[in-house]
């Protein structure tokens, strides 16, 4: 989805200049990512459930493999800026992920739309995590090993759930909010003013009150965090910020930086968006979680 024809829309906005990547890098890894190969359209070897109910009238979505269980326990967190949390985002990731041999289950989550706060979508996402673990034998789940994996305000999500919540071992973020209170820095005066709005879905959802930056502790889950250098809807030192807090903290985290990426699907062309859909990518990720819940 191209920013530019977005832009139109009421409530999208983009920075026309990148955010500067802040100076210090300690131990941050740039890449180059080969988007021609990119991961299945339909991967083999998993069945879809849709929309499952589990709390409160909130749906889930969930691919799990049909090889025999049980299996790793991957929670994906959606993105939708805090307004939306459509549960039907990313489907060709996760089933790639599911392929790998993991149940991953798409949750959808309070959000102000429903007139909530970050603390509702917290409950939510723990709400959805103990009705998966609550039904492990049903859907063949190792309620033991459980990852959270979210992009955008989806990537804060599962960052808050990752540090609030002990059952939680992994964590993927995809370019997401780690202080909101930074949440302009670098961008240029149109986006500032527009997140800076205190209309601005981010602040009636609260997210300042739970930064995840703020929240980084010695016994935090490992982290993989991964973002655009040319993202210019959240800007990449958030997950930096994010990064160091919990390197501070003596966690295991690790950064990449992918080169000319934008905003997942949010980008500026068809190119930027296909690095996120890349088989490169998509393994980074897979061997992340592989590491950290098999390992």
């Amino acid at each position: 989805m191209n920013l530019r024809y977005l832009r139109v829309l009421p409530g999208v906005e983009y920075s026309t200049t990148p955010a500067a990547e802040p100076e210090g890098q300690d131990g941050v890894l740039r890449i180059t990512v080969a988007a021609g190969e990119q991961v299945p359209r339909r991967a083999e070897g998993v069945t879809l459930r849709r929309g499952l109910r589990y709390h409160e009238g909130l749906r889930l979505d969930l691919h799990t493999p049909t090889a025999p269980g049980p299996h790793p326990l991957v929670v994906y967190l959606p993105g939708g800026g805090f307004a939306v949390a459509p549960r039907a985002m990313a489907r060709r990731e996760r089933a790639f992920i599911a392929a790998s041999g993991y149940a991953v289950a798409s949750v959808q989550y309070r959000t102000t739309r429903q007139r909530a706060t970050y603390r509702q979508g917290l409950a939510d996402a723990q709400a959805a995590i103990t009705h998966l673990t609550g039904h492990a034998e049903e859907f063949a789940i190792d309620s033991e090993r459980i990852a959270v994996w979210g992009e955008s305000a989806g990537g804060y999500m599962a960052s808050l759930v990752g540090l609030k919540d002990d059952r939680i071992s992994a964590v993927v973020d995809k370019f997401g909010a780690a202080d909101v209170s930074r949440l302009a820095d670098g961008f240029d005066r149109r986006m500032r003013t527009f997140l800076d709005d205190p209309d601005h879905a981010v602040h009636r959802y609260r997210a300042a009150e739970a930064n995840p930056a703020d929240l980084a502790h010695p016994g935090a889950p490992a982290f993989l965090l991964l973002h655009g250098d040319d993202d210019r809807v959240i800007p990449p030192a958030q997950t930096l910020e994010l990064h160091r807090a919990l390197r501070a903290a003596g966690a295991d985290s690790t950064r990449y930086l992918l080169r000319g990426a934008g905003h997942g699907q949010l980008a500026l062309s068809g190119q930027q968006a296909r690095q996120w859909t890349s088989l490169q990518v998509m393994t980074l990720i897979r061997d992340f979680l592989d590491r950290h819940l098999r390992g």
